[in-house]
């Protein structure tokens, strides 16, 4: 086995001659497909942290939205809490008026009923005195009379 420059030569030219040609045909395409997936990865990796980005800005706005409606929510909550507290007071002011004019009508209506029944009794009275004395005189008396006896009875009585 000797060596051989011819082949050697030969060899060496139709590599190169095959790289070239392989070079012209193939690497060009296989590199430009190599390169158009190439783009197509980092414009996915853009569009993918371009879609990330606005899920976190979307995702911030929502907790702001969330925090603003919490806090919007305990507002409420005390607005009404405070009005049912105002509306509870009110109530029980009025309860406590309408109570105490319960008790002055009660009194008001106790004092008429007394005084009713004083006026009562003390017809009975009178009217007792006036046979009391009837019998007591064996006589008829006059209605002036009538009305000084009662008077007169009716200071002692009283005091």
């Amino acid at each position: 086995m000797d060596i051989q420059v011819s082949i050697i030569i030969a060899s060496t030219i139709n590599f190169f001659i095959f790289y070239f040609i392989l070079k012209k045909f193939v690497f060009n395409k296989t590199l430009g497909v190599i390169n158009g997936r190439k783009e197509e990865v980092e414009e996915a990796f853009r569009k993918a942290r371009a879609e990330e980005e606005r899920a976190n800005q979307i995702k911030s706005e929502h907790e702001v939205n969330i925090k603003r409606y919490k806090e919007e929510g305990v507002k409420l909550v005390e607005a009404y809490k405070t009005k049912a507290d105002k509306i509870y007071s009110e109530t029980i002011e009025d309860a406590s008026k309408e109570a105490t004019l319960i008790r002055e009508r009660a009194v008001v209506d106790a004092e008429r009923e007394k005084q009713k029944a004083e006026k009562e009794i003390k017809s009975e009275i009178i009217n007792l005195s006036m046979k009391f004395a009837e019998k007591a005189l064996e006589k008829e008396i006059n209605e002036e009379e009538h009305k000084r006896l009662i008077d007169d009875f009716i200071t002692k009585v009283g005091s």
